[in-house]
């Protein structure tokens, strides 16, 4: 079994802008912007990995 790896993210949180809705909406869209393409980015290898522990 491979060994695990914990990976952080720092990604500020858009709570922390401040102003009313309208002012924080670019601040959330950017963090799931950014969130996203953190997913996306490794899924092809992680893919690719478990199809091969899954063949007989």
């Amino acid at each position: 079994m491979k060994k695990r790896r914990l990976i952080h993210w720092s990604i500020r949180g858009p709570a922390a802008t401040s102003g009313h809705d309208r002012a924080s909406h670019p601040a959330f869209r950017y963090m799931t912007t950014e969130i996203g393409a953190r997913i996306r980015h490794p899924l092809p290898v992680l893919a690719r990995a478990t199809n091969r522990e899954i063949q007989p």
